[in-house]
């Protein structure tokens, strides 16, 4: 290998690590649009939502431990153990898969009030590191809820189970209202601009540009930062714009985003979109990582998600890092994001990625810091690499278009934020 590839590889590696048995964490298609706010037909899924066995958010009596397979899973699994995983699902039959190793015995999906939704009988795979995949088939309610999986019979070890819906309910969808928006930006002018704070280098880093088709209308937003900008402008490594800090722990957020035909693949990592921290400083904290941020590396999309229920925290003190690979970009052509977050360092945070109105991400539970101020939302380039790590890119400037940004409160929806 050469040496220029193991130094990047180490930068990935000291950037992020994972902590899931699979190889990374969620980064199938998950299987359902939302069934919003506003009651929207629920689309019929098409890939599973998967969830690491060590991800429980209560248990009884078993215990972590390292997988063959990668990450961890979990073990030491007796006869009335259990372990609770909070899902959210519209109503409908689910295909469930069960990564299983072990001598056998057998598993039960429960409710949380006890009521049993499957059984699966487990096979022997030869050892306890050796696992294999079975299936079952439940029928699940809508929303956010609890189930448990119940050790009736011991025997086995645990690495992940996903869950599929194969017979969605379809849902009325009523009159969507747009009385919920707080913010709309569809970049026709310099104007737009008001809306938002800067936070450029130069002034040709952002403008009003027709030269790509825009999403709607006649214009969008062209972000432009460069290599020679880290130099020129004191270390500077970012060309974006903001918002103030939220009042509100949940929001809805949409906006659409282009790359260029000739947009480089590139191992150091850009943020394209943060929900940033802000510290108390009054407790001696200082500035952190965002809690929450959409980037691409090595051309692929990417969520990293960073939680502390600590009343004072740093990069090195959360409690929590993930980062879930969203697939591929798409060169030449808008692509429509939401994010429906409600912010939380405990277990009632809300986490929705939707692309081009399709779920592809979802993560109910802590998705933040414990701050006096919820995190404010930002859209740009932050190439932070480039100060120190340049000549570890193939690329030399980055361009990034934006339109069609909407921001709406907790009663917003999928409908109401996505871009037209």
């Amino acid at each position: 290998m050469k040496r220029n590839t193991i130094f990047v590889s180490l930068i990935a590696l000291a950037l992020l690590t994972q902590t899931a048995c699979s190889k990374r964490e969620l980064q199938q298609t998950p299987d359902l649009t939302e069934v919003n706010k506003d009651g929207q037909v629920a689309a019929e899924a098409t890939a599973a939502v998967r969830v690491e066995a060590e991800s429980y958010t209560a248990m009884k009596g078993v215990q972590k431990e390292a997988c063959r397979e990668g990450g961890q899973n979990v073990g030491y699994i007796q006869t009335g153990d259990y372990m609770d995983y909070t899902i959210n699902t519209t109503a409908g039959k689910y295909k469930m898969n069960f990564r299983i190793a072990g001598s056998g015995g057998s598993l039960e999906i429960r409710k949380a009030d006890g009521t049993v939704l499957g059984k699966v009988t487990l096979p022997a795979t030869g050892s306890g590191q050796v696992y294999a995949t079975v299936t079952t088939e439940v029928t699940l309610p809508a929303g956010q809820q609890t189930i448990r999986i119940y050790a009736s019979a011991t025997g086995w070890n645990f690495n992940w189970f996903d869950y599929t819906n194969i017979a969605p309910v379809v849902i009325v969808t009523p009159t969507v209202t747009t009385n919920n928006l707080l913010l709309e930006s569809t970049f026709e002018s310099d104007a737009d601009f008001s809306k938002w704070h800067k936070e450029i280098c130069r002034a040709s880093a952002l403008v009003i540009s027709r030269e790509v088709t825009p999403r709607k209308g006649n214009g969008v937003a062209r972000f432009e930062f460069a290599k020679t900008d880290v130099i020129n402008y004191n270390n500077y490594v970012r060309a974006e714009i903001r918002q103030p800090s939220h009042t509100e722990a949940e929001r809805w957020y949409g906006f659409s985003n282009y790359l260029p035909a000739d947009f480089v693949t590139d191992p150091l990592a850009e943020k394209i979109a943060q929900w940033h921290e802000v510290p108390d400083f009054d407790k001696g904290e200082n500035w952190r990582s965002p809690p929450i941020s959409f980037g691409i590396e090595n051309g692929r999309y990417y969520v990293q998600i960073l939680w502390a229920a600590a009343a004072v925290n740093t990069n090195s003190t959360v409690d929590g890092n993930r980062k879930v690979d969203l697939g591929p970009v798409d060169k030449a052509q808008w692509n429509d994001w939401v994010f429906h977050i409600k912010f939380s360092y405990q277990s009632d945070g809300i986490l929705e990625i939707y692309k081009n109105k399709t779920k592809v991400f979802s993560l109910y539970g802590p998705n933040s810091f414990n701050d006096r101020t919820y995190p404010y939302f930002k859209i740009g380039i932050y190439k932070w690499g480039w100060n120190g790590w340049a000549s570890y890119s193939p690329e030399s400037k980055r361009v990034l278009y934006y339109d069609e940004v909407r921001i709406g409160n907790a009663k917003s929806s999928l409908t109401e934020v996505s871009p037209k």
